[in-house]
């Protein structure tokens, strides 16, 4: 597989070093020479120094119709323009665009139906996680599926958790109404997947799956429901910290520093 990685940043260089390991055929293009020259002393890679965004520097690095391409140069126009020329004039299999501006995000249509196969948007990724945590605070963990229908969600039982030294199944008994499911648990640093007859100890991190709104329930068996506090204070405002205090401002009171 063929894959195009346009710009050589700290996202760039990290993509064509894992995908390179896996022996996937990587080409990658930036401006930058010393940036190419040490990815190619390191890594089996081919490299093109060039504007990532011009028509002949995408056909030096031999964007085709087995191309998957990955824009993920540090300007959002950058990464735009490159997915659609690569889409309308070679063709590409793929196009994977890095977005930081959320506005982009909202208005993918805007740049030509299919030009853009998969937006992502770091920041926004990051704003929603934070919110997730924020609204459930006995939560270490929380990562999104099925356009966010499921929940994965890592919790830390505590002595105080209704099903500590109790068998997995009790859960059942515990929520009848609440649909959950608990594919592994770490115990002392070591993953082991349980069955009903597991009994949970104190400082098991487990793994549950779960609706939004059932997370908190399941947390409260593992643990006492941290409260969450009615004032948020957000230190730094940055393209994140912007959109945290937007997406809160509703619902708490926000402070920013």
């Amino acid at each position: 597989m063929k894959i195009l990685i346009l710009g050589a940043g700290r996202v760039g260089s990290s993509l064509a070093s894992t995908l390179s390991r896996e022996n996937y055929d990587v080409s990658i293009i930036d401006h930058n020479k010393d940036k190419l020259l040490r990815l190619q002393e390191d890594f089996d890679l081919a490299t093109v120094i060039g504007h990532a965004s011009h028509p002949n520097t995408l056909e030096s690095a031999g964007a085709d119709e087995e191309t998957i391409l990955l824009a993920v140069t540090s300007s959002d126009e950058c990464n735009i323009a490159s997915c659609q020329i690569a889409k309308s004039k070679f063709k590409v299999k793929k196009t994977i665009c890095r977005l930081s501006d959320a506005s982009y995000l909202d208005s993918l249509d805007a740049f030509g139906e299919g030009n853009i196969d998969i937006a992502i948007g770091p920041e926004n990724e990051v704003t929603d996680h934070l919110v997730d945590l924020i609204k459930h605070p006995g939560a270490e963990q929380i990562e999104t599926f099925a356009n966010g229908s499921l929940k994965v969600v890592s919790v830390k039982a505590k002595k105080d958790g209704m099903l500590v030294n109790r068998e997995l199944k009790s859960i059942k008994s515990d929520m009848p109404e609440t649909q959950t499911f608990v594919p592994a648990i770490y115990r002392k640093g070591k993953p082991f997947i349980p069955d009903g007859k597991t009994i949970i100890k104190e400082n098991d991190e487990l793994y549950f799956v779960a609706a939004e709104d059932d997370i908190d329930s399941v947390v409260q068996e593992m643990r006492l429901q941290d409260t969450s506090s009615p004032r948020i204070m957000i230190i730094g405002g940055g393209k994140i910290g912007f959109a945290l205090a937007k997406t809160l401002e509703e619902d708490y009171k926000i402070k920013d520093y």
